[in-house]
């Protein structure tokens, strides 16, 4: 009889033995795919930090020239040699023709 129970004791305890082996492997297999999805993580996190410099250098390179432009426009150094485009801008109106007009198109003689 003690031997029965014994047996019936080894057979049910190799059962748990069986499944907490497989659970084991399925942990196992869970780090595993973790640990890949981190690392992928961890790339893109540094991609995405250098993204986020290069973006940061442009938006202060950005911000400098905007209170430069500012600074000369409210000091009246627009017309200054070094100019930012190449083509002209003059606070003035075309009438049409080729000659700039100041105030609007010319008077006609009478």
């Amino acid at each position: 009889m003690q031997m029965e129970k014994l047996m019936e004791t080894h057979i049910a305890l190799d059962e748990k033995h069986k499944i907490v082996l497989q659970e084991n492997e399925d942990l196992k297999a869970r780090m595993d795919k973790h640990k890949a999805v981190s690392r992928q993580l961890s790339t893109e996190q540094v991609v995405l930090q250098e993204s986020l410099q290069k973006e940061s250098k442009v938006n202060k390179r950005l911000s400098m020239q905007n209170e430069e432009l500012l600074w000369k426009l409210q000091n009246g150094d627009v017309l200054s040699p070094k100019r930012l485009s190449p083509s002209p801008s003059f606070p003035f109106q075309s009438s049409g023709n080729s000659t700039p007009s100041f105030f609007g198109p010319a008077p006609t003689p009478r």
